[in-house]
């Protein structure tokens, strides 16, 4: 077990380090309003323009997909996902989706929700929850979520929440929004890990939010592992990953921090043996 005593009280034992200030508020990212509007209603029926003009894309796409330059392709791809998501988006995604498995439906498919998750990623997502294809379902749904991570990764976990991910999700979806968050505003997501329920799903968050932390206070980070995870092989490497990174800035701190936070055994020979690689001395 570790001394959780020291941990909480090891910034005082070393005096040139400063305190860790407390978050004030814990965020429930699932049952929070997303920050784009809602969807609204379904369109009317289009009109003879609008299908004139996507059948027109159709044909472009054929003459598209046999272009033999691979980066011609794909950039006149790019173009024509654009067009085709302002004509219809739900047209566009149906039709990419009934194309053949490979490159070009992977690439469209990728374009055409990216395209749509920077317009109205909530409608894309709505969009998505009445596939009947689960792969493809979450294959979308990952898309959508990663594009809007690229500006409010925040946003981007809790529509992943609402919308069907939850920890029994094995492309790690959410655990990469949580640490794409948390490079942001390590915090905020840290107080939202330790509102999740125990177990697993928790500690796989905490040990992903906590790497990211530890490259800018690894001290908080340690803690946060030691405190908040239970012990096991998964604290274990959390644990290791977090003395990885304080190595680098600061190993005297981290080797003080083992040496009083973690008992004799296994995992305190690995966390010394962790800080001593490179060259680098502890005294």
């Amino acid at each position: 077990m570790f001394d959780k005593w020291f941990c909480s009280n090891f910034r005082w034992a070393l005096a040139a380090t400063t305190g860790l200030a407390a978050a004030g508020w814990v965020i429930s990212l699932r049952n929070e309003a997303p920050g784009q509007a809602a969807a609204g209603p379904a369109p009317s029926r289009p009109d003879r323009q609008r299908l004139e003009r996507a059948g027109d894309i159709r044909t472009e796409f054929v003459k598209i997909a046999n272009e033999k330059d691979a980066a011609r392709r794909d950039v006149r791809l790019l173009a024509l996902a654009a067009r085709w998501l302002d004509v219809s988006p739900e047209d566009a995604m149906r039709f990419a989706i009934g194309l053949p498995p490979g490159y070009i439906r992977n690439t469209f498919l990728r374009q055409l929700s990216v395209g749509w998750a920077r317009t109205d990623a909530e409608a894309a997502l709505a969009w998505s929850d009445r596939l009947d294809d689960a792969a493809v379902r979450l294959q979308v749904r990952s898309t959508v979520c990663i594009a809007v991570a690229e500006s409010d990764p925040r946003l981007a976990l809790g529509l992943a929440l609402r919308h069907g991910s939850d920890a029994a999700d094995n492309d790690s979806l959410l655990d990469n929004l949580a640490a794409q968050w948390a490079d942001r505003e390590p915090a905020a997501a840290l107080d939202w890990v330790t509102t999740q329920p125990g177990g697993e799903w928790h500690d796989r968050l905490m040990a992903r939010v906590a790497f990211v932390l530890s490259k800018s206070d690894p001290h908080a980070a340690a803690c946060r592992v030691a405190q908040d995870m239970q012990p096991g092989p998964m604290q274990d490497e959390a644990v290791i990953s977090v003395l990885h990174q304080w190595a680098i800035t600061d190993v005297l701190s981290a080797a003080r921090w083992v040496e009083a936070g973690i008992p004799d055994g296994q995992l305190r020979v690995r966390a010394l043996a962790e800080l001593s690689r490179d060259g680098s001395r502890i005294p």
